[in-house]
């Protein structure tokens, strides 16, 4: 199936727009409710703008990075240059994963002395791939593969990608001096999502009797669809998917209307607590209970080798990586504490496990910053985080976990980044008494 081919390729260069380990700990941020809504920001009122309040990058690759690939692709042509190399370098498997998160508006404010209430609007896609180490093969163009290379046959291919929009509203209370709980739950309108099982795709190659070449797919295994339009009534042939026509219809950009944005709906829920004692604060919270749901324009395809059986169903569901963060913070001196922070992210694949070490503090109400160290897929993941204040009331913030391969991004395998500017007024005292900002509003 070509839609299936053309999709693997494009999501492996997919940099999409959300964990940003280095964020949790950071004073006067109010983005680490996302993280845990239990993480009652320390201020009377926050503001998060359309378009600047908030948009943050995470992407992984773990068997090669940009330039080792543009290497391999322009060096298949070369008798002297041997591509398994790389294709077993790669290791039995490669993984790919991009997330992302963009802010659509936000607003929150201290209710009582204890409660603080906030509403979100964001755009959520992430997608998760993985596949036999072969599939660098079908990155590159297939003419340039020489005839020994055939068949080029990617197993154990696993996606699973969700793209939607969610509407929260968080409450956080303070239960006593030590205990603050909170609960985010979530109406999820979903788009688009596709999720795979034991998906196979097979490339021979077949010679003319004049000696060009040609190409034949097969396609092996099932998979769920979910859409905001239905499938191109051209692409279908009885039950049977056309794969040389396009998926969706030539004018689905029609079909981008508010009743089609709202009418795949789910709920999904975060939840969280933090407990302080002497100068520690333990925190943790689980994300994205729930999963995303389908009733109209709900597919299930069916590929046997020879062909690809489309069925439309009543309705499916896609799921959401759960993550789960667990932390502990120390506050050292009046102004600075260090922290230590595990974050799991539960695939149906698998899980991507992370630890961070960061040093976090602020000087006055002008600045905020976080040094941190992240353990994961790779070692060398030195973050920074800073929060500036550059006009009243108006703070810009620019977040990464790995500053080295966020400058040096054609040799990173990850790369993560978050930027925007919120507007915050009157922050708080550690003991929840209230003060006038320097630069007064």
């Amino acid at each position: 199936m070509k839609h299936i081919k053309l999709f693997i390729i494009f999501s492996l260069f997919t940099f999409s727009v959300i964990a940003q380990n280095t964020m949790y700990f950071m004073d006067r941020m109010p983005q680490s409710i996302n993280y845990n809504p239990a993480i009652m920001p320390k201020m009377n009122f926050f503001l998060g703008l359309p378009g600047i309040s908030g948009v943050s990058v995470q992407s992984f690759n773990s068997g090669f990075n940009y330039n080792e690939l543009d290497y391999f692709i322009d060096h298949l042509w070369d008798n002297n240059y041997n591509p398994d190399d790389f294709v077993n370098s790669i290791g039995s498997h490669n993984n790919f994963s991009t997330d992302a998160n963009v802010n659509l508006l936000s607003i929150g404010f201290k209710l009582k002395k204890n409660d603080f209430l906030s509403f979100s609007l964001n755009a959520n896609s992430y997608l998760l791939n993985t596949a036999a180490s072969d599939i660098a093969y079908l990155l590159s163009d297939l003419d340039d593969i020489t005839d020994e290379d055939f068949p080029i046959i990617v197993d154990d291919i696993s996606i699973l990608t969700n793209h939607y929009l969610s509407f929260g509203a968080t409450y956080s209370r303070k239960i006593n001096e030590n205990l603050t709980v909170g609960i985010t739950p979530k109406i999820n309108f979903n788009q688009a999502g596709l999720s795979t099982s034991g998906l196979k795709l097979r490339m021979d190659l077949i010679k003319s009797e004049f000696g060009e070449r040609e190409y034949e797919e097969s396609y092996y295994g099932d998979i769920t669809l979910g859409l905001f339009t239905e499938i191109n009534p051209d692409a279908i042939d009885g039950n049977e998917l056309i794969t040389d026509a396009p998926l969706l219809p030539e004018d689905w950009q029609n079909d981008i209307t508010l009743r089609n944005i709202l009418k795949n709906k789910s709920l999904t829920f975060d939840v969280g607590a933090t407990y302080e004692i002497d100068k520690w604060i333990f925190s943790a919270s689980i994300l994205n209970i729930g999963r995303s749901s389908f009733k109209s324009n709900s597919y299930k395809l069916h590929g046997n080798g020879n062909s690809v059986l489309v069925t439309e169903n009543e309705k499916v569901k896609i799921g959401i990586p759960a993550r789960i963060y667990i932390g502990a913070s120390r506050q050292f001196a009046p102004k600075w504490n260090y922290a230590l922070l595990l974050n799991n992210n539960f695939y149906n694949t698998g899980s991507d496990a992370s630890a961070t070490i960061s040093l976090n503090g602020f000087v006055g109400n002008a600045l905020s910053t976080s040094v941190s160290y992240t353990a994961g897929y790779k070692f060398d993941n030195l973050g920074i985080g800073l929060r500036m204040r550059f006009l009243p009331g108006t703070d810009l913030y620019l977040v990464t976990d790995n500053i080295i391969q966020a400058i040096n991004y054609k040799n990173a395998y990850r790369v993560t980044m978050a930027i925007g500017i919120n507007i915050a007024v009157g922050v708080m005292k550690k003991n929840n008494i209230e003060i006038q900002e320097i630069n007064n509003l």
